[in-house]
């Protein structure tokens, strides 16, 4: 309030308004920063096994599963995401997109209570399944809240924060897990990460967005200005662009008939796209992916810290070539270097269950596994969340992008769950059925995926039904 006072007394110099905009900016940033911490400690979750899988093996932790009970430890977060997908939607538009952000940090520290005081393998599938429900928050709500925080100026970079939390979730559980190199300590260092994260979450802005949905107009500009510090000019023209986006949503209900009549293409599309991130075998290499270099003499800790690297390392092709070369372009070189790199990965896998690989040869095998990671994270992994929300008009986004993280979710569950981690030729098998799928996806892509790059909502939608069907629909946008 006393910042508001200056800028009434005082809005004619023009190094104090330079001054608080500069600090504007930064507690905008800061809460998008904040409010992305649930993805950061979803990237923890599901990076945790990695580590941990190796502790099992050589008998440092308390538990010891066996390779289906191992599957399922890891599945049960999906079961958690699943259930919660849905629900954590409708919370935050019912309670508030702060509220549902801040319950993420307690689910996330009792399910590390389990963990660390756990000692049967229920114990471990109860705080997977808590921990999924937290997952589900941090992407269905996390990346809402950001985006209704950041202002248009700054936007587009703010929304990498997603994308950049979830790297660096998976590199602090590949990291920690190898200098700690104990089952309990990583289990402590992953729980302080939620306990900090909850206190943070209570420092948080509602979104303004929310507080104009639900009629606190007054809230509402309070927020904005003390975000931006903007002018009393620019302070109205944002009020006015989001009291119209929020007429334009509640104009609208999501209806699902239209959803499965007249987006049925572009549902298709993403839905395939969804299936084929976990087909490439995304979801199996977070997990398993520095346990095939196993009987090489080299620590799988240590390469799973370079394979989360590579993560952080792929978001700066896609950043660079998404807007300038285009989706479907970054969609077939992800589909089809994946497929190669994968390939690879069999023909080194095949080499040593014929006993004709020599003793230095994790290196290339760790070079393949490594290639597929940054191809899927070129193109497969980042590119969904782009096109999902281009592809669908306002009033059927909300049911595409529940369908889209049901899809994920439980693809996800069947490609974990039915993943062999003992090796021999199941293993072989694996890679070479994600080969084929990652082939496969980038036929589809080429046939299928329509470019979008640097076209509005209604010439997209020109790609998928015609012109005539939208004059009425989209008069208002």
């Amino acid at each position: 309030m006393v910042q508001f006072a200056w800028l009434e007394c005082i809005n004619n110099n023009v190094i104090i308004m330079v001054l608080c905009r500069f600090s504007g900016t930064f507690r905008q940033i800061a809460a998008c920063v904040v409010g992305s911490l649930p993805v950061f400690m979803a990237g923890i979750v599901l990076g945790w096994p990695s580590p941990v899988i190796e502790y099992m093996t050589a008998g440092l932790g308390p538990v010891t599963l066996s390779p289906t009970q191992t599957s399922w430890m890891i599945a049960f977060i999906d079961v958690g995401n699943f259930f919660m997908a849905i629900p954590a939607g409708w919370l935050m538009d019912w309670m508030g997109r702060k509220f549902v952000l801040t319950i993420s940090g307690p689910l996330m520290v009792v399910g590390w209570l389990f963990i660390l005081f756990g000692s049967r393998p229920w114990q471990l599938y109860v705080a997977r399944l808590l921990q999924g429900a937290a997952v589900a928050i941090g992407f269905v709500v996390a990346p809402a809240y950001v985006g209704e925080l950041a202002s248009v100026r700054i936007r587009g970079k703010l929304g990498l924060l997603i994308q950049v939390c979830y790297g660096t979730g998976l590199q602090f559980s590949y990291t920690a897990g190898w200098l700690f190199n104990d089952y309990t300590a990583l289990a402590i260092a992953s729980a302080c990460v939620s306990v900090v994260s909850s206190v943070l979450f209570l420092f948080l802005p509602e979104s303004p967005y929310y507080l104009m949905l639900t009629g606190q107009l007054d809230d509402a500009t309070k927020c904005l200005w003390n975000l931006r510090s903007y002018t009393a000019q620019e302070l109205e023209s944002e009020i006015v662009t989001v009291k119209g986006s929020v007429m334009n949503d509640t104009r609208d209900k999501t209806n699902l008939g239209n959803l499965l009549t007249r987006d049925r293409r572009p549902l298709v599309i993403v839905l395939v796209m969804a299936v084929l991130q976990m087909a490439s075998g995304a979801s199996v290499l977070e997990a398993y992916g520095s346990a095939l270099l196993a009987g090489y003499g080299v620590s799988s800790n240590v390469l799973a810290v370079f394979l989360g690297l590579t993560i952080l390392v792929a978001a700066v092709p896609f950043m660079l070539a998404v807007d300038r070369y285009g989706r479907r372009p970054l969609m077939l070189v992800s589909c089809f270097g994946t497929a190669v790199c994968h390939a690879l990965v069999v023909y080194f896998l095949w080499h040593r269950l014929a006993g004709g690989a020599a003793d230095n040869w994790w290196l290339p095998l760790f070079a393949s596994i490594s290639g597929v990671q940054f191809f899927i994270n070129i193109g497969i992994m980042p590119m969904l969340a782009v096109v999902e929300c281009e592809y669908f008009p306002s009033d059927t986004r909300a049911l595409a992008d529940t369908a889209v993280v049901l899809t994920l979710t439980l693809s996800s569950t069947v490609a974990i769950t039915t993943y062999q981690a003992t090796g021999g030729f199941s293993q072989v098998v694996n890679y070479a059925v994600y080969a084929a799928l990652s082939l496969a996806g980038g036929v589809f892509c080429y046939v299928f995926m329509p470019e979008t790059k640097c076209k509005t909502f209604v010439e997209i939608q020109k790609d998928f039904r015609p012109l005539d069907c939208l004059t009425q629909e989209y008069d208002h946008i």
